[in-house]
């Protein structure tokens, strides 16, 4: 008996010794995280021979020079050799997607910046309205930590922080690939869907929402926890783990039947190529 108290008493001990160490740690980085998702290359500073703008005008440099080819292509074909396209639709569209795309490539710096600050004005905003104040409030652990089932669930909301944390600078790497290659969307737009670049403007959005989202409840959950609502607490920091899955389905949702019509077209096409091989093989 007094040795499964002893054991007890160690294992809740090093549990919040841990969730201790953790939650002093993630005091430290909650402040940066959105910005680790927004302009991830603060982080780069350290490395001297990195170039960031060097990247971008070679690929700036790429996307311009295909733009070009790719609009006087287009022109050739559709309104002087009527091989492709449709020759009816003014060519002033094509011109304006031409303009709209160099615009985009040249001015997209400014314009990401403006976005990622609107974005940071919303999540502040969000955060005074549920805290009052915008300053950021730390993790502490009450007396439950050390109680064996206390401790385990300190642990395992101290583990969810971790992994959004590294979520965090996963989407922030993935936010500042989509900005490097944007001049390469952005040659979609002479097209009259826009191409790829309506993909690209649709990741954004969800990228900005499921950080602000994941940050806002991260903060519920350290204000349930400090308040030893344990078991609300582990709900909501569970919820902030899962924010990219659950703003997927509902954009997918949101998106209509488009996705469910293109599948059935490709099924389609799938089953007459089949039905022409068979032809032919008889």
């Amino acid at each position: 008996m007094v040795i499964g108290v002893l054991i007890a008493t160690a294992i809740s001990f090093l549990f919040g010794y841990i969730a201790q160490a953790i939650f002093n740690w993630f005091n430290g980085v909650y402040d940066v995280m959105f910005w680790n998702a927004f302009a991830i290359e603060i982080n780069f500073r350290g490395l001297s021979t990195f170039s960031i703008s060097g990247i971008y005008n070679a690929v700036y440099t790429f996307a311009i020079a295909v733009l070009i080819m790719l609009f006087v292509k287009k022109m050739i074909e559709v309104y002087m050799a009527w091989s492709n396209g449709d020759p009816e639709v003014s060519p002033m569209t094509v011109v304006i997607g031409f303009v709209k795309a160099l615009i985009i490539m040249i001015c997209f710096g400014f314009i990401y910046t403006q976005f990622a600050w609107i974005c940071y004005d919303l999540y502040q905003s969000i955060f005074i309205g549920m805290l009052g104040d915008f300053q950021t409030m730390g993790v502490t652990i009450g007396n439950m930590a050390w109680n064996i089932l206390g401790a385990f669930f300190y642990l395992i909301i101290a583990i969810y922080m971790v992994l959004i944390y590294f979520q965090t600078l996963t989407r922030g790497i993935e936010m500042f690939i989509l900005r490097l290659a944007i001049p390469i969307a952005c040659i979609g737009l002479l097209n009259s869907d826009g191409g790829a670049f309506n993909g690209y403007v649709k990741k954004f959005i969800s990228n900005a929402f499921t950080v602000i989202v994941q940050l806002t409840l991260l903060q519920f959950s350290i204000l349930l926890m400090n308040n030893a609502h344990i078991i609300l607490s582990l709900s909501a920091v569970m919820i902030a783990n899962r924010t990219p899955h659950l703003l997927r389905e509902f954009m997918e949702t949101a998106g209509g039947n488009s996705s469910l019509g293109s599948k059935v077209s490709t099924a389609t096409r799938t089953v007459s190529s089949f039905k022409n091989i068979i032809s032919k093989g008889r």
